[in-house]
């Protein structure tokens, strides 16, 4: 039996996995900028809560660009992870304990993502996603 700690490691390893599969040119800005939003979604979410770092990420991720593609794998990870299809309804229409545990969730894992980014993705911090 597999902890949680050890089943989001194991899935964001696939997850992130997949991207480098996907996007095999370590300088494909699709690559560059997902890597530097799992840097800095984190931080989004403790600043200004999961609700809005999810409403950001689905502003953002309309159109065909590489940016809106970044943002709609941030959005179907994290509902992945939370067991939801759309978790921006999913944690918009959370009640208050639901929401803690989907903050916490997300946070506890997102360390997982982060630390792929870097050692898969070869993304080092938020700014280098940022110019790519």
């Amino acid at each position: 039996m597999k902890t949680r700690a050890q089943s989001d490691m194991e899935l964001a390893a696939d997850l992130i996995k997949a991207i480098a599969v996907q996007y095999e040119d370590k300088r494909h800005e699709t690559r560059l900028i997902y890597g530097g939003l799992c840097h800095s979604f984190p931080v989004m979410v403790r600043t200004c809560g999961l609700c809005q770092a999810l409403a950001f990420s689905a502003s953002k991720a309309s159109g065909d660009g590489s940016r809106a593609k970044a943002h709609r794998l941030i959005l179907e990870h994290v509902g992945k992870l939370i067991g939801q299809k759309d978790p921006l309804t999913a944690v918009r229409e959370a009640d208050t304990v639901q929401y803690m545990l989907y903050t916490r969730r997300v946070l506890s894992a997102w360390i997982y993502f982060k630390r792929f980014a870097e050692s898969i993705l070869e993304v080092k911090s938020a700014k280098e996603g940022q110019d790519g």
